[in-house]
């Protein structure tokens, strides 16, 4: 029996062994891939750029403690790298907190803002968990946005240097959608600088790539998305799942969908892969995919009132 229990424990040992060296060649090899990529950017760094907005949206709700700094992070990122154009929706903002729309546009001349009130927010949601619609403020952006290209995105998502290089030497296609996979990458709460090399190439988690597991990512032709009519604004009291329908619906729709490269997630304990569980609103299956937005999709119908720099509130 002992001959045995030592035996077990060897080949358990062993198979740690076997997987610990297997983590470390694989974070290896992302990092030397990485840095590849990092040196294909620097090279690409004066080449002209497709026109492409990216739509983020937020609060100022603490869901993550240090949300303004993270979304400062990654909007200078993506600017510096690729995009022209942010788009940023303040959905359902808290009356005793100050916008985020002000210091975004004062800090960043690539950014307009648009602030979708309170009122709005309860008109239309069905959820007393979710005080921000995502999809729905998604869909505000992605109505305004002036650029060919559009990038649904999120505030705390840096674009990979592999998706920057290769969307900005590629022939895109308007009939072709393009997704990413995610890489959780360590942040510390309240972290002073930006985002730098050494995020680039070490990762917390890759997210196992999903061509239709999009929350991340999305980037179509702007005709593509009028065409299709954004994400689904049926969906009342759902977030998860809610951007799998997005892209089925432009698969429905006679576009292909493929692989940019990877997208960066500042890594924070409220993300739905983390062990802290905050509620997400229901989720949202594939049926009844294609679906049909009115023709208001993204509160188009909305009168817009200039109340800042670049900022605007929906009423």
């Amino acid at each position: 029996m002992l001959a045995h229990l030592t035996a077990l424990r060897n080949v358990r040992g062993i198979r740690g062994l076997a997987h610990r060296l297997g983590e470390f060649q694989r974070r290896a090899s992302y990092s030397v891939t990485g840095a590849n990529h990092l040196a294909k950017l620097r090279a690409n760094r004066n080449r002209s750029r497709p026109e492409i907005a990216a739509v983020m949206v937020g609060r100022n709700d603490d869901y993550m403690l240090d949300f303004r700094e993270r979304l400062h992070a990654t909007i200078a990122w993506n600017i510096r790298h690729l995009v022209r154009e942010i788009i940023f929706v303040e959905w359902n903002p808290p009356a005793e907190r100050e916008l985020l729309s002000y210091g975004l546009t004062e800090r960043f001349g690539a950014v307009r803002a648009y602030v979708v009130p309170r009122a709005i927010h309860q008109a239309l949601s069905q959820s007393a968990h979710l005080p921000l619609l995502e999809y729905h403020a998604k869909n505000v952006g992605i109505r305004r946005a002036r650029s060919s290209w559009i990038i649904a995105t999120n505030a705390d998502v840096a674009l990979g240097p592999d998706t920057i290089v290769r969307l900005s030497r590629l022939e895109l296609s308007p009939e072709v959608a393009w997704s990413a996979e995610r890489v959780d990458i360590p942040w510390r709460e309240w972290r002073g600088r930006q985002i730098n090399t050494l995020d680039c190439l070490r990762y917390r988690r890759i997210i196992p790539y999903d061509s239709l597991g999009t929350g991340d990512f999305l980037m179509a032709h702007k005709a593509l998305w009028e065409r299709t009519r954004g994400y689904d604004e049926s969906l009342l009291k759902h977030r998860i799942g809610c951007d799998v329908r997005g892209a089925a619906q432009m698969l429905a729709h006679g576009a292909e969908i493929e692989k940019a490269g990877t997208v960066l997630h500042l890594a924070h304990p409220t993300s739905c892969t983390e062990g802290v569980k905050p509620h997400h609103g229901e989720y949202a299956s594939l049926e009844g995919v294609p679906y049909r937005n009115e023709d208001s999709w993204g509160l188009n119908d909305c009168r817009e009132t200039q109340i800042g720099e670049r900022t605007w509130i929906l009423e």
